[in-house]
């Protein structure tokens, strides 16, 4: 009994220790990819026994191999090669949890991006073989995994990828003087041939980039870097480093780059203040400005003179027009000026050369404006028309403008060849009509000389100061030895200054031979063959055109002569009607009423004693026939009601 407890006894204790060793076997795997230590070469695993994780650890990748399969409890392993076909067999036994078996497969990296060989079956026991190509230097991982959680022995059997050896570090590639402020500057280290080691970057001590052999630094500031590179075999973080070369060490100066001088730019004074590049140009000098290159980051100073030019020394123009219509137009702004200007500035945009500035000039303008008042006078006998020229022109405070001379020309208006009817500043007319004045003014204005050309026409009435005929009225058939009165059928205006009648087979009664008078008594003569009596009158236009009329007798009886004042109409001028007051012995044939024209309107025949009535007729002057027996006399009579 004691024998078989002590046998008993052995078997557990062999048991326990053989638990312990699996579980604690050599190299141990990591529970994480990162952080697993790098074996040196497959050798290291060759022969080597161990069991899968037995707790939940699914740090594998998801899916655990790019055809599928879930992590549950993986361990890792890492290990680098001289590279080449290699092989790795796993013989998994005593499966203890599920017997499903367990997973394996190598990735070229711990993000799950290269798959090298993978198997997610689960095949309860046996073998399986991972083999791949693989690249010198790199490191590559191995993973076990149990399916669902299941507990496995296995064991590994390897071929090829014996141990890596670093050649020495190349140069490091890439500038050793750069500008402050560049940015994406390169530099890369290779060890030759097809290793790929793990590359370690340094600036002044600070880790920097990945573990690639290149690495993009910027350089803000001025200064000397000193830029280092170290390449592993190995996982340098969890100090498992199979070999390594380095570390190799280069300094990079960072200097300010040179200034950037620009051509001299010139601005022109109407583009001041000028905003270059946020500074506020105002004057002549020169400017600088921070830049950065848009491809290389690279800081530098842009430098440039501007020249302000000064504003073009502003001409004085001159135009001088006949009239408003006669306009000032810029030729290159088209700016149109019809009214009076007082140095009113013109601007013309970008018009100097060769530097396209804007230019100006000061516009001094006046338009002639002129017209004319027409006075008709008569002076000396002769009616003549004046004309007064005024001068109305806008000058705007303009005082150089100089009138040199007018001149004077004179035609009919109707006369389509407006022939010269005089030059003088006035015209002397001999009968109604329309009449012209043509003005031409010679004028300086600045360094503008012109003849303006204005026309006026007149529209008076000539007639109306013309002395023209006027005929008389009475009885021209009176018998031999008659005396008749004869008077003018018009009203003479005050202006008449003379008045003469004349007569021809008879004798002029009134006194002074009825000169200055509207109406004469004629005594004519039976022994004349000739009779006929003529009138006209003097103004200050002149002396009008003779009147005369033939006086025809009708038989040779002579009576006794009357006299004006022996009939006499009263009131004179009269509103309704007239009576008759005569000498005694004088008896009254017969009343005829004449208008102007002469022609009769109402003959009385009796009842002579009383009023003879006017009231039918209209305002004016009427002539007034009366036969007595004594003879015939004519008296003239005003109507006013």
């Amino acid at each position: 009994m004691l024998k078989k407890l002590l046998l008993v006894i052995f078997i557990i204790f062999i048991g326990i220790l053989e638990s312990k060793l699996i579980a604690q076997c050599e190299p141990p795997s990591a529970d994480v990819c990162d952080s697993a230590n790098v074996l040196c070469s497959l050798a290291e695993v060759n022969g080597y026994c161990c069991a899968n994780t037995d707790y939940s650890n699914p740090t594998g990748c998801n899916p655990l191999c790019p055809s599928g399969g879930v992590p549950h409890t993986t361990g890792w392993w890492a290990f680098v090669t001289q590279g080449g076909q290699v092989s790795i067999t796993i013989g998994f036994s005593n499966c203890s949890v599920n017997s499903q078996g367990v997973q394996m497969g190598i990735w070229g990296d711990c993000s799950c991006s290269e798959s090298i060989v993978c198997n997610p079956a689960c095949n309860q026991s046996g073998n399986y073989t991972l083999s791949g190509n693989l690249v010198p230097c790199k490191t590559y991982y191995l993973f076990v995994d149990g399916c669902n959680g299941d507990v496995c022995d296995f064991c590994l059997a390897t071929s090829g990828g014996l141990p890596p050896m670093l050649p020495p570090l190349g140069n490091i590639i890439g500038l050793r003087d750069v500008c402050v402020g560049a940015c994406k500057i390169k530099y890369s280290v290779n060890v030759g041939g097809t290793c790929e080691p793990t590359y370690e970057w340094t600036l002044d001590g600070n880790e920097i980039g990945d573990t690639y052999g290149e690495v993009t630094l910027d350089f803000p500031n001025i200064g000397d870097f000193q830029l280092c590179v170290t390449a592993y075999i190995g996982n340098p973080i969890s100090g498992s480093i199979c070999d390594q070369e380095g570390p190799l060490c280069t300094t990079i100066s960072s200097r300010r780059a040179p200034d950037k001088v620009g051509p001299t730019r010139t601005l022109c004074k109407e583009l001041i203040p000028y905003n270059w590049h946020g500074i506020t140009v105002t004057q002549s000098g020169v400017y600088r400005k921070n830049f950065m290159e848009k491809i290389t980051c690279c800081i530098f100073d842009s430098v440039i003179e501007f020249v302000v030019l000064d504003v073009p020394k502003q001409e004085l123009k001159y135009h001088l027009g006949c009239n408003n219509n006669d306009a000032y137009v810029d030729p290159i702004t088209r700016q149109a000026f019809s009214t009076c200007q007082l140095k009113e500035m013109i601007i013309l945009p970008k018009s100097t050369n060769p530097n396209r500035c804007d230019s100006s000039y000061l516009l001094n303008a006046v338009f002639l404006n002129y017209s004319t008042i027409f006075r008709e006078f008569c002076d000396s006998g002769r009616l003549q028309i004046d004309a007064r020229v005024i001068d109305r022109t806008s000058h705007c405070g303009n005082d150089s403008l100089n009138i040199r001379t007018l001149q004077y020309r004179w035609y009919l208006k109707s006369d389509s060849t407006q022939a010269t009817l005089d030059t003088h500043s006035y015209l002397v007319v001999e009968r109604k009509d329309d009449y012209c004045l043509e003005l031409l003014i010679d004028s300086e204005f600045g360094d503008q000389k012109k003849t303006c050309i204005f026309s006026f026409c007149e529209d008076k009435d000539e007639a109306q100061f013309l002395p023209y005929e006027v005929c008389m009225v009475g009885n021209f058939e009176a018998k031999n030895g008659d005396s008749t009165q004869y008077n003018i059928d018009t009203i003479l205006k005050p202006t008449v200054s003379s008045q003469t009648w004349t007569v021809e087979g008879g004798i002029i009664l009134t006194r002074d031979e009825g000169k200055d008078t509207s109406d004469v008594l004629v005594l004519w003569d039976d022994t004349s063959s000739v009779k006929t009596i003529c009138y006209q009158y003097s103004n200050e236009c002149g002396l009008s055109k003779k009147c005369c009329r033939e006086v025809k007798f009708t038989s040779s009886l002579r009576e006794e002569l009357l006299k004006p004042e022996d009939i006499n109409l009263v009131p004179n001028p009269v509103s309704h009607s007239f009576r008759l007051i005569t000498k005694s012995d004088l008896k009254i044939k017969s009343l005829q009423l004449f208008d102007l024209q002469g022609r009769p309107i109402k003959t009385w025949t009796q009842n002579f004693s009383e009023d003879f009535d006017l009231s039918a007729f209209a305002n004016g002057i009427y002539h007034v026939r009366i036969n007595s027996s004594q003879g015939t006399i004519h008296k003239k009579i005003v109507l006013i009601k």
